[in-house]
Parts: C-alpha cells; structure tokens; sequence
C-alpha cells in the first residue's frame, strides 16, 4: 500500500508543483508574408510580472509563472515596427496561447554593415537540423560534400555516414523515401544548392511518428528538405570517361583492362510532383543502389580518406537503373515509390587466416585459405506509398513492395588445417539462388476530438521464397603426423537443393487516453508470427550416380509467435522535458516439426520487462535523452534445425530444436550541446546491453580415422552447435565535438569511442569468456582561407584486443593508425588540382596478409561552358598498393583475418555536363557561387568510378 501511495505522490507531483505557480503563456511572431520572425525581443510587463525572452527558429516566445492575468506584451525586431498591446484574461493557471502576432516591415537607411558570425545548430527532441546555407560548398557540389561539413557527423571512405555513434540507416527527402532509402543514391547524386536544410532523425517508424508512443529502438534516418525556391526545376546531369589500368594484369582475375563510366540523372520537380532517373554503367566498383535494403550501400566508389582505389571488394562490372517519383494527386492524397534494376558481375580474390582456441594450446586450430570466386547477381525492387488524410482526425497509408534477387557464382576455395596434423581440402562449388519477396504493410491513424486521446492500427504481411541449388566438390589430402608427408587423399561429390520460404505477419495496436494537461496513458498490443517452410535435400556421388542421403537432408516447418501487451505512462511539458514509464509483457511460442526425422518441438517462454523514456530539454541548443528497452528474438533456420549442414564438410553445422529466444535489454543515455556563439558543437553517449538465454555456438572438435591399406590418419571435424547461455552484456561510450575559427576558415574535430563485451561460448564443450575492449580516436581539420583553397588533414587511431578464459596460441590485439589528406586547388579560374592520400600502418596481422597500404589519387579538371562543363584526366592508387584487410574475433575464440583484392591503379579521362534550372532560371543567369550569388566551396573528392554526381 504504501509503494502504491508513493507511485501515485510521484506521477502526481508534476501537477501539484504546477498548481502553485503561475500560468504559461505564448505565442508566435511572423512578418507580413507569413515567415518565422527570429530573435525578435519580446517583453511582457504587468504589477507583477517582468519577463523578457526572444523568439526561436520558428518565432516562437513562451513565459512562465505569468503571475498577472492583465499585463502589456512589446515586441520589437530589426526592420519591423515595434508591437505594443495590452492583454486582459480572467484569473486562472491553464497556459494561455496568444493569437499569432504579424509584425510590419520598416526600411530604415544605414551605413554599409557586415554581419558575419555561425547560426545555431537547432537540436529538437528527436532530431538535429542543420542549415545548409551555414556550411557552404563549392558549385557543382553533391550533398555527401555538405555532410562531411556538418559537426558531429562522419562520413567515412565509401560514403557511409555514421552520427552518434550509430550509422545512418535510410534516406528521405522532404520526407518522403528517395530509392526505397537508399543513402548514397541521394548523397551522391543530388545537388547542394537545393538544400535548405539536414535533418538527422531518431526515427521509430510510421506509427510511433502519428500516434507518439516510442516502444522500440530508433534508427537513424537522414532527411533532406529542398529549398522553396529550388523545389521547381530540372536538373540533369551526365558523365562519361574512359580509360584504362596502368599495365596490362594489374588488376588481378580480369581479362578486359579497361576502365569505363557511362552515368546520368534527370531529376523534373514541379513542387510537389518530382519524378527522378538514374543510369550507371561502369567497371569502376561502382554500386548505384544498394538491395539489401536499409540505404546502407555495401559497393561504392573510393572516397575521400579512402585506403584503396576503387572502393568495395573485389572487382566489380555494374549495369544500373531506376525511377523515383512522389505527386500530391489532391489536399488529401500524396503518392510516392520507386523501381531500381541493377546487374553485377564480380570477381573476387581473398586470403584469409582463421585460428581457434581449444581447451589447450596444443588444441588450437589454425586453418589458412584462398579463395576465388565469380557472382553474377540481378536485382529488382519496386515499393509504392500511397497516403490518404482522410480528414483532419483520419490519416491511412498503405504501402506494397516487392523485391527480386538470383545469383549465380562459380568459386574455387583451397585450405590448410593445422592441428597436431596437416590436412588439405580443395572445393569446388557453384550454385544458383533466387530469392523473390512481396509484401505490404497499412498503417491506420484515428485522432479523436478530445485533445491527446489518440488510435493507431498497423498491419504487415510478408512472404519470401529462396531457393538455393548447390553443387560441390571437395578433394581432401591427409598428411603423416610425424614427418607431414602425404599420407591419403579423398574425393567427396555432392548436391544441396535448398527451399526456404517465410511467411510473416504482424498486427500493432496503440491507443493513448489523456489524463491531464500534460499526462497520458498509453495501451499498446503486438502480435507478431513468422512461420517457415523449409527443405535441405542432400545427394553424395556413389557409383550409380547421385543418391539422396536421408541423414544429410531434412524437411522441416517451424514458427515464432510473440504476443506483447504494454502499459505506460507519459508526461510531457512540451519543449522543455517529457518522460515515460511502463511495462510490457510478452509470451512467446516456438514450435516446429521435422518431416524427415518424425522430431517435434514446443518451446513456451514469457518476458516481463520495464520501459522507460525521459527527455530534457535545457534549451534549444541542449538536450539530454535517456532511453531503456527490451526485446525478444528468434533463433534462425541453421540454429533450430535438427539436422546435419554439410555445406562444408570439415565444419558440418546442427542445430538444436530446444532453443529458446534470446531477451535483449537496452539502455542508451545521450546529451547534446551546440554553442550558437561559439559554433562549438559537443555530443557524448553512454549505451548497454544486456542478453539472457543468448543463443552461442559450442564449437566441438573431433577426429575421425582414416583407414586405407598403409595404415590410419585422422580427418580433423569443427563441428558447430547451438546453446541457450547467460553471461553475455555489452558497454559502449562515444562523443563528437567540433569547432569553427575565424567565420569558419578552420574548423578542428575531434571524435572517439570505447566499446567492452563481456561474451560467453563453448568451446569442446568447455565455457570460454572472451572480454573484447576497443578504442579509437580521430582528428580533423578542415582548412578553407579562401574561396581556392580546400585542405583537410586528419588522423585517426583503433586498437582492440580480446581475452579469452580458455587459452590461445595467437596474438588477439590489433592496431591501425590512418593518416590522410584531402586537398583541391582552384587556379586560373577554371582549373582545379585535386589530391587525396591516404596511409594505413597495421599492426598486430598475421605477416600472410599484412598490409600498410598509402593510397595516393589525382586528377587536374579544366571547367568550361561557364562551369556546367568540365573535363577532367585522374589516376587511382598510383603506387598500386589498394587492399582491403580485415580482422575480427567471434564469442567462440575463433579469429580471423582476411585480404581481399580491390580495383586498384588505373586512370581515367572523363567529360561532364550538368544543366540546372530552377522556376525558369538557368544556372548560368545565377551570379557567381551558384545560389544567387552565396559564395560556395567545393566538398569531397570526386572520382569517375560513381554514379553521377556532383563534378
């Protein structure tokens, strides 16, 4: 009774404290056209009362503890007439919104002045927006040349962006989904001198964003708004080069030399109505979408900053497409979507080393291996949005998508297993996949007439089928323990026939019932099922050709289900601080059933577990957030299934049907501070985990004998199996701070971060703790004197390193310093000398594939056709030393190192043209800078191996 007492004293004492002090009032300042005036001085005078304060960014003044219900309220600006009313209320605490005020324009004749100084950053709740014309670029430049202006966000070699310690999962503008969210689709291609402003957004999905209940984990979304003024237009773009490698055989596996770039967009934009297309033809690695979906693009071009020319692994031909279009049909109704094709032809060539500790050192396994491989992959998507505000109250949105993918590769892979004894295994393996999925989600919004009472309805439902044909062959040499000498060989043949389909529907329900001023409480109930229908035909070569194997394959159909019911409560002052607390409880059911093996399984499990969200807003520029959650998740098809995966023969996998799902809890704190005088921009994070019933892996070594008319070797088995463990939590920290000198001459940045795992695995059926810490830290300076200078030096600094409880015969600590610079001079007016190096010293590798490459890439350009046009010669990785290298270590004590080839020393010439023209305004017509004049400086290094952007 007494804890009950207490919870209610808590939740009330907001209203309590609030009905002692005086009422809130505010309003907004515009001028005559209707625009946000800011910064305007607003003074509220009563026998009372004496307050002063000054608009925000969206003209907005609030007072509190107005003691007076009669008071007089003056407003003055810079430019406008002053304001001077009195107001009369009745005696009462409610907050009093006033009418919006609009403010006469006033021309007064001055002297010549010069305003110079930084516009604040606006930090809101869930978002940071900045303003693009604060962070100005050269003409011709792309959007990815803004954000690596912005404090507090990273763009790193190939164009990914990372703020917060999180990486930018998907892309809007204005937003709307550009490509399905696809980040450098947008980055890349779209001018800056459309954008207003940058948004980076804590986004929780549809529904959280109409009803406001925030129950899961946030992604990060970039959102771009275009500017009213460069929101009519076209903008057309084309680029096309030629060249070749510096010698004959230089890039590895490829029988053409040559290099070419054939890429262009025409984006049409009438407001509201926009309809884009892209093309990119190239061999140059250069990936135009990126259909694994979430805009987190894995190709790419090489970046500024880069380590090797030519960006992402291997060696890549790609041919590329796609339409995007968004129309408001009416006031009510507003349709957008996208459809992309893309076809990839890679070669790839990687040397790897993998070691395995066991339960002493003389257990461990080392086993080196090459690979070679060739993949032709076929890509569609197509995703449709249409959204329907019903009336003020009432907003439906339905969205189908569907999506295509087959590859065929061919690879080649030869190994070397070390333990005791040596073994050799060579494969051969090529095998046909297709993977089509559709699906669709609605999403239904209900606003009821009493003020925070709220419905909300999602439904989703999706299939996928993929289907996988593998044929395999594997040749196997056994050498003598003693003097390693070839003791026997073996050849094993076979084919996997693969079908794995799901189906997966979920239904979401939230209504929010307002209890106060302030205060709600939020119901919400989800209910979430996929289902699997699954097949592993296996067939092994014997004498009368191939024969299924009944041990090896396995039909098996299982399913999740998840029920949650949540219950919270929210408090929310508006701008200045907002919380939640509740709970939610969850029971989950797993149950599957295997044809081939008569086995069942039935795995009930529930989860109870708080949530709690708390948000402070000190001022605009300020902000503190604190977020806890928890979450349930499936075990995968390989990890529950009852039977033997001999895709690999030396590392057979089996599941285990007995498995229960994994609960997840997260807590993330952020605080974040922008100095509007200073410029200084400052944001540090802490974050945890913490996982029960994790699903691990228990890595089971065994040998069996090998018997032929000599004698008896042993084939070394690395079997992996499947567990439930507890133990396993996780730490994070990070911060970013930057700041601007001299009006944004020079700006420094620093960043850093620290992460710890606490992991637990089985290892020979041993517990293994492997404790894995990694630190970083980087350094830049952008330098930009004048409008033909543009440097920017940087360094930065990773170390990691992991212990594990069982021992290990090799080193698990590794270090890479990188140091690069990127620099463009701007000379004779229309000539510009471009220069980025790059070098990369690791160590702590393994000398097989130790690699401290310095990259170093050029170009000269000569503008023209008064510089829409340019013609540019460029050479990539002059000293031929691109590699990607690789290390990483898993919670079973497996580490693993890996070289992988890259497109690397060629040159290019290339010619491009651009033409943009806004409300009937030719970009030539415009004065010099490109926005009407504004000074702009050029961003990042451009090369000709991606789509078509910025030049």
């Amino acid at each position: 009774m007494k804890n009950l007492i207490a919870l209610l004293l808590f939740l009330g004492a907001p209203a309590l404290i609030y009905g002692q002090v005086g009422r809130e009032v505010s309003g907004t300042i515009k001028d005559s056209t209707g625009n946000s005036v800011i910064a305007a001085t607003v003074k509220l005078i009563s026998s009372k009362d004496s307050l002063f304060t000054r608009t925000d960014v969206d003209g907005k003044f609030v007072f509190r503890n107005v003691q007076s219900s009669q008071f007089l309220l003056s407003v003055t600006s810079l430019g406008y007439r002053g304001f001077n009313q009195r107001y009369l209320f009745k005696n009462a605490t409610s907050p009093l919104k006033l009418d919006p005020i609009t403010l006469k324009s006033q021309s007064n004749l001055l002297n010549e002045v010069i305003v110079s100084g930084t516009a604040p950053v606006t930090i809101k709740e869930d978002t940071v927006e900045y303003r693009a014309s604060d962070y100005p670029v050269r003409e011709n430049s792309v959007v990815e040349d803004v954000i690596k202006k912005l404090p507090g966000v990273e763009v790193d070699k190939d164009g990914n962006v990372t703020t917060q310690g999180k990486s930018i999962t998907r892309v809007r503008v204005n937003g709307k989904d550009f490509f399905d969210g696809d980040l450098k689709t947008a980055t890349q291609n779209l001018p800056a001198e459309i954008i207003e402003k940058i948004q980076i957004v804590d986004d929780y999905g549809d529904q959280a964003n109409a009803s406001g209940i925030r129950d899961s984990d946030p992604d990060k979304i970039l959102n771009i708004t275009i500017s009213p003024n460069r929101n009519k237009g076209v903008i057309a773009n084309v680029i096309a080069g030629g060249g070749g490698d510096a010698r004959s055989g230089t890039n590895t596996n490829v029988q053409n030399d040559g290099r070419y770039q054939l890429s262009g967009m025409v984006q049409l934009m009438d407001n509201d109505r926009q309809l884009s297309g892209l093309i990119n033809l190239n061999n140059t690695n250069a990936s135009l979408f990126d259909f694994a979906g979430g805009g987190n693009q894995r190709g790419g071009r090489f970046r500024s900053g880069g380590v090797g020319g030519g960006g992402g692994s291997g060696i890549t031909d790609t041919k590329a497409g796609g339409l995007n279009f968004r129309d408001e049909l009416s006031k009510k109704v507003s349709i957008y979507g996208s459809y992309s094709i893309q076809n990839r032809n890679t070669d790839t060539y990687q040397n790897s080393l993998t070691q395995t500790s066991g339960r002493d050192t003389t257990f461990s396994v080392s086993n080196s291996s090459i690979r070679n491989s060739n993949s032709i992959n076929n890509s569609h998507r197509l995703n449709f949005n249409l959204e329907y505000k019903i009336d003020s109250l009432n907003y439906l949105k339905v969205s189908p998508s569907f999506n295509y993918n087959s590859t065929n590769s061919d690879s080649y892979n030869t190994s070397v297993i070390m333990e005791r004894s040596k073994q050799d295994q060579n494969t051969q393996s090529l095998s046909d996949s297709r993977s089509p999925a559709i699906g669709g989600d609605l999403l239904y919004n209900h606003r009821f007439v009493k003020r925070g009472r709220n419905l909300s309805v999602s439904f989703s439902v999706n299939n996928s089928n993929t289907k996988n044909d593998q044929d395999a062959e594997d040749e196997f040499r056994f050498y003598n323990r003693e003097d390693l000498n070839l003791y026997t060989d073996s050849v094993s043949n076979r084919r996997i026939y693969t079908n794995n389909e799901r189906f997966n529907t979920e239904t979401n329900v939230t209504y929010s019932e307002p209890i106060g001023i302030y205060s709600r409480i939020d119901l919400s109930y989800n209910y979430n099922r996929s289902s699997y229908d699954n097949s592993r035909i296996t067939e092994l070569d014997g004498s009368g050709g191939y024969v299924p194997v009944d041990s090896l394959s396995n039909v098996f159909d299982y399913s999740f289900t998840t029920n949650r019911f949540g219950l919270s409560y929210r408090y929310d002052r508006e701008k200045l601080y907002n919380f939640s607390v509740g709970v939610s409880a969850q029971p989950s059911l797993l149950e599957g059933y295997s044809e081939s093996n008569d086995v069942g399984v039935r795995r009930k499990n529930f989860n109870f577990f708080p949530n709690a969200r708390f948000v402070y807003n000190f001022a605009k520029s300020r902000s503190l957030n604190i977020n806890y959650s928890g979450r349930s998740s499936e075990p995968s098809y390989n990890q529950i299934q009852p039977v033997v995966d001999l895709s690999n023969p030396q590392r057979p996998i089996v599941g285990n049907p007995d498995l229960k799902s994994a609960f997840n809890q997260t807590i993330s704190i952020r605080y974040n501070n922008f100095d509007p005088a200073a410029g200084t921009f400052f944001i540090v994070g802490l974050g945890g985990n913490i996982i029960n019933d994790r699903i691990t892996s228990n890595l089971v070594r065994y040998q069996l004998p090998v018997i032929t008319a000599t004698g008896t070797s042993y084939n070394l088995i690395q079997e992996t199996q499947y567990l439930n463990v507890d133990g396993y939590y996780a730490a994070n920290g990070f911060y970013s701070w930057s700041k601007p000198f001299s009006e944004r001459k020079y700006t420094l940045r620093l960043n850093g971060s620290a992460n710890y795992t606490n992991d637990v695995s089985y290892n020979d059926n041993l517990k293994n703790i492997g404790k894995t810490w990694s630190l970083s830290q980087g350094l830049r300076m952008q330098i930009n004197p004048n409008e033909n200078i543009d440097i920017t030096p940087g360094t930065s600094y990773r170390h990691s390193w992991v212990n594990y409880s069982l021992p290990t015969n090799f080193d698990t600590k590794n270090t890479t310093w990188t140091l690069d610079l990127n620099a463009r001079i701007y000379f004779l007016k229309t000539f510009i000398f471009g220069f980025d190096g790059s070098k990369n010293i690791n160590k702590g590798y393994s000398s097989s594939i130790t690699s401290n490459p310095f990259i170093i890439n050029t170009y000269l350009e000569k503008q023209f056709f008064n510089r829409r046009g340019r013609l540019r010669f460029q050479g990539y990785d002059l000293l031929n030393e691109a590699r990607n290298v690789t290390a990483s270590t898993s919670e079973s004590g497996t580490y693993m190192e890996s070289s992988t080839n890259r497109l690397t020393r060629y040159f290019m010439f290339s010619f491009a043209y651009r033409l943009n023209r806004f409300g009937g305004v030719n970009q030539s017509d415009r004065g010099p800078g490109g926005r009407d004049g504004e000074r702009r400086r050029e961003g990042g290094f451009r090369p000709e191996g991606g789509p078509p952007g910025g030049f």
